[in-house]
């Protein structure tokens, strides 16, 4: 069975993140940016919009020291 990877309409899962699971997520995917994939870009820039409208100012910066 071959799977179209392109097709935006096909749902593969379904998670509920957790606050501390994003907040890991999105701190390792800032060390490892330079080495992402192109088609998770939009996904990497959903995650820090996340988490950016989550905190403070004073807290994006700490969370990202």
């Amino acid at each position: 069975m071959i799977f179209d990877v392109d097709n935006e309409d096909f749902t593969v899962l379904d998670y509920s993140f957790s606050k501390k699971e994003l907040f890991l997520l999105a701190k390792f995917l800032r060390i490892k940016q330079e080495e992402l994939p192109e088609g998770l870009s939009s996904f990497y820039r959903t995650l820090e919009d996340s988490i950016y409208n989550s905190l403070s100012l004073e807290e994006v910066k700490r969370f990202y020291s």
